[in-house]
């Protein structure tokens, strides 16, 4: 799933340039869906790195964009590190997609992203301006046949939170699929104790998985440079689904004082005290013994 949203922010931003600017270095078709692989099959596809100069070798860098479970699954014909001659302007590239025996039914997603690379000779002499650019692949590999992806958001839940820990939210979430699910991302605005005025901002994508057609219940924390103090505060959190909010609350939650644990201290002191006597009754052996 990250690496999925990775491509599409990729994708989205490239295309707020200049029309210019993106018709310097493109790629056609922009993604490739290989659906109902089975398990032990090869799937081939090809896509064209276009360029409008031509007039130069052009180093080309590729890097996967994909969970680490699927990345060796995935090849290019002509590696990952490769050279568009000079006087093309329009490179293929043919995607080879291996899925192993072993391979689990599910839906995967990434990117394959291409960057340019500043060419070893460009021109006449004299000092150049070069501008590294890059163009991503969407890549969608479901493995089987009637797989299905989703997921459904029953409660989410704004954590009162002690004095200097992470602010919390509690989820729980259904997986209505047949394969296993993980939420997008989660965010959460923190708030003043009117709701008014936002203090502080975080988002995470570190969210497990959840087993095909199970419920589970889990804690979010949001690693956020804040500093409350006691007192009440109102809180706005959602849960996302294909870029969409699939459960979302907005209510107040409590800063709490971090009391002592008294009974880490009385382990501390009776393992202090511990070490005491045994020191000492370990000097007057040593005294005595002389």
């Amino acid at each position: 799933m990250k690496y999925g949203r990775q491509a599409v922010l990729f994708l989205f931003v490239l295309s707020l340039l200049s029309p210019q600017f993106v018709g310097a270095f493109g790629v056609s078709p922009p993604a490739i869906s290989a659906d109902k692989l089975l398990k032990g099959s090869q799937y081939e596809a090809t896509i064209f790195l276009v360029r409008a100069e031509a007039d130069y070798d052009l180093p080309i860098q590729a890097t996967l964009r994909l969970p680490d479970e699927v990345k060796s699954w995935v090849t290019l014909d002509v590696g990952f590190n490769f050279v568009i001659p000079a006087g093309v302007s329009q490179f293929p590239v043919k995607f080879l997609i291996n899925v192993p025996q072993d391979a689990e039914l599910n839906i995967y997603s990434g990117s394959v992203v291409f960057n340019t690379l500043p060419p070893t000779e460009r021109g006449s002499g004299g000092q150049q301006v070069v501008i590294t650019v890059a163009a991503g692949v969407n890549l969608n590999i479901t493995v089987g046949e009637g797989v299905i992806k989703d997921f459904r958001i029953e409660r989410v839940d704004i954590l009162d939170v002690k004095e200097g820990d992470p602010m919390a939210i509690l989820v729980i979430m259904e997986n209505t699929g047949n394969v296993p699910v993980a939420a997008e991302r989660a965010t959460i605005d923190v708030l003043d104790k009117f709701g008014n005025v936002r203090l502080g901002f975080g988002q995470t994508e570190d969210l497990p998985e959840v087993p095909p057609f199970k419920t589970k219940e889990f804690v979010v924390e949001f690693p956020l440079d804040l500093k409350l103090g006691l007192g009440e505060y109102w809180a706005e959190a959602k849960v996302y689904k294909s870029g969409a909010v699939a459960g979302e609350v907005k209510t107040v939650f409590n800063v709490l004082e971090k009391k002592f644990n008294f009974l880490i201290l009385l382990i501390i002191v009776a393992v202090a005290i511990g070490i005491g006597l045994a020191t000492r009754h370990l000097f007057r052996r040593r005294y005595h013994g002389r």
